[in-house]
């Protein structure tokens, strides 16, 4: 009697007991024969999904946009692109030279090079915050004798003053004349201006009234770089001026401040000049 195929097998001639052994053995392969399907089906499964994540990266293109080979076989992908920019570039170290700074102008005489004349150096007229003055007339004294009085002169000349330059400005009721010295270095500038004593003498003249001739002036002295500066102001009329607060001493501070900028703009100038000059150098080389 048969049950089909894979039923239980009897031994022909044998008697009706089933072959227990030949049955175990038999139920053995079946299992293992399931064993070994379910890990090649897991290896195939994994294999695909591998296959297909890998396919899903390569498509997407990265960071680098590369596409998958045209070669299904090469397993490689395609070199980077190559109109870009590369990233094993190098670059030439190149550091600038520090800008040059105004003052280091004004204080050597090697730099400080641009004409030192009356006409250039004092320009037009001068307005400080909002209060205009007129320039009424200007000079320059070589060698730096007869502008000032004789205990300044004596002072100017023992440090080798070279030139000084006035501007005589007027505004209502008050004039102020403003001297700028000029010396070899910065050093003998501020040794003038340490040793200073006595004033500057108002230049006058022409359409500028006649002022500090009777006293009470208003004085006053600084010193920039290699460049000492002085002014003295008084009341146009001639009357000497006192107190504090007055026109006069008003006009006195103004035309230092004036000389102090006027000595500063000197120095940017050529400072701007001496940058415009490094930086064509550069370009051209």
């Amino acid at each position: 009697m048969s049950y089909g195929q894979g039923g239980p097998q009897w031994v022909p001639g044998g008697s009706n007991t089933p072959d227990w052994n030949r049955l175990a053995a038999d139920a053995e392969q079946k299992r293992a024969r399931k064993r070994w399907w379910v890990i090649i089906g897991s290896a195939l499964a994994a294999a695909a999904v591998g296959t297909v994540v890998a396919l899903a990266i390569v498509n997407q293109g990265g960071d680098g946009g590369g596409t998958a080979s045209d070669d299904p076989g090469s397993g490689e992908l395609p070199a980077e692109p190559s109109d870009g920019p590369s990233d094993d570039r190098t670059f030439e170290e190149t550091t600038l030279p520090p800008l040059p700074q105004p003052r280091e102008f004004i204080s050597d005489a090697d730099k400080d090079i641009a004409p030192f004349e009356q006409d250039s150096f004092f320009g037009g007229a001068m307005e400080i915050e909002g209060r205009p003055y007129a320039l009424a007339a200007s000079d320059a004294i070589e060698g730096c004798a007869g502008a000032v009085s004789e205990d300044l002169a004596t002072a100017l000349a023992d440090n080798g003053c070279v030139t000084l330059l006035r501007a005589t400005y007027t505004a209502e009721g008050v004039a102020v004349t403003v001297g700028v010295a000029q010396f070899p270095t910065e050093e003998d500038a501020i040794a003038a201006r340490e040793a200073a004593t006595g004033n500057l003498q108002p230049l006058t003249g022409g359409d500028t009234p006649e002022f500090c001739q009777r006293g009470g002036c208003r004085t006053t002295t600084n010193q920039a770089g290699r460049y000492t500066y002085f002014t003295i102001a008084g009341n146009s009329d001639g009357t000497p001026d006192s107190g504090e607060g007055t026109p006069a001493q008003q006009a006195a501070r103004d035309g230092n401040d004036h000389a102090f900028a006027r000595i500063m703009q000197r120095g940017e100038a050529q400072a701007s000049a001496s940058a415009s000059a490094i930086v064509e150098e550069r370009n051209t080389r």
